[in-house]
């Protein structure tokens, strides 16, 4: 089967998720939604219901924490008052990602990636997104035993349940596609499972490019 891949950079990131509460949480890679978003981005033009299988690696080099003042109104006393938050960034994020669909729309994404018809960013704004590597791979499946991921990545559920890994992931909930029936702004949302760098597949069925040898988390 083939696949689109394209890498990306960013000097800091942040993902911000829809449940933090006091303070700021990031995810540890861009959900899926942000993907796409990056993506239509670049074609220059709004998503039309088409819908792809999207795999998200990554790694960075640290996670520092800033603090911005926040303001918020105290009911209780009727004051305006100012509160530091603490803000995780990634710093220095560089992301390979796959896509798997129909070659049309495939094509399509290449192109704007190539030639973007606006400035790229993934996380702000405040810096541009770099993208280093654009072009279409091989996969197949292949069985493996005591694999150790080089990248982080998140995997979908039902395709972590097919695994032996250790140590275990971290399950979070990703929001994807847009809902077409709904005339609001509200994504479907995906269960999937983070595992870090060094973690090993001890056993079970993988796509892997068939160059190379990377695994993709379709």
């Amino acid at each position: 089967m083939k696949a689109l891949r394209f890498e990306l950079f960013t000097p800091t990131g942040i993902f911000k998720t829809p449940f933090s509460l006091k303070g700021i949480e990031t995810y540890p890679l861009p959900p899926y939604s942000t993907i796409i978003g990056l993506l239509y981005t670049a074609i220059g033009r709004k998503w039309q219901g088409e819908e792809f299988q999207i795999s998200i690696q990554g790694r960075h080099q640290a996670l520092f924490r800033d603090y911005v003042r926040f303001r918020k109104y105290n009911r209780k006393d009727k004051l305006l008052e100012t509160v530091p938050i603490e803000v995780p960034i990634l710093y220095q994020l560089e992301l390979i990602v796959h896509l798997y669909g129909e070659y049309e729309l495939l094509r399509e994404f290449a192109d704007g990636l190539k030639k973007p018809q606006t400035y790229l960013y993934l996380s702000g704004g405040e810096y541009a997104v770099k993208i280093r590597r654009v072009d279409f791979v091989e996969l197949e499946e292949r069985k493996v035993e005591e694999l150790k991921l080089e990248c982080s990545a998140f995997l979908p559920k039902d395709r972590y349940r097919e695994l032996s890994l250790f140590p275990s992931g971290i399950l979070y909930l990703l929001p994807a596609f847009l809902k077409k029936e709904s005339s609001l702004r509200e994504h479907n949302w995906i269960e999937a499972y983070y595992l870090q760098s060094g973690t090993v597949i001890e056993e079970g069925k993988v796509l892997l490019e068939v160059e190379g040898g990377l695994p993709v988390w379709l």
